[in-house]
């Protein structure tokens, strides 16, 4: 699965420069396993990152809503 962030994170993996919000995404995606379970809240709120989270506050819905 792939999320905000993912792609962000390719290009600086490949050596691209990232604009700041793309570095914080590009960090909860790598953080986050690239959202292999979902594009969720990752819950981690001792993260200095965390209120820029892209999917803050996003919780799991009930199967077969999301």
């Amino acid at each position: 699965m792939s999320g905000t962030g993912s792609a962000a994170l390719k290009r600086y993996q490949a050596g691209k420069r990232l604009t700041r919000g793309e570095a914080i995404e590009a960090k909860c995606a790598e953080c986050c396993a690239d959202y292999a379970d979902g594009r969720l809240d990752c819950g981690i709120t001792r993260c200095p990152l965390y209120q820029w989270m892209p999917y803050h506050g996003r919780q799991e819905s009930p199967q077969g809503e999301d």
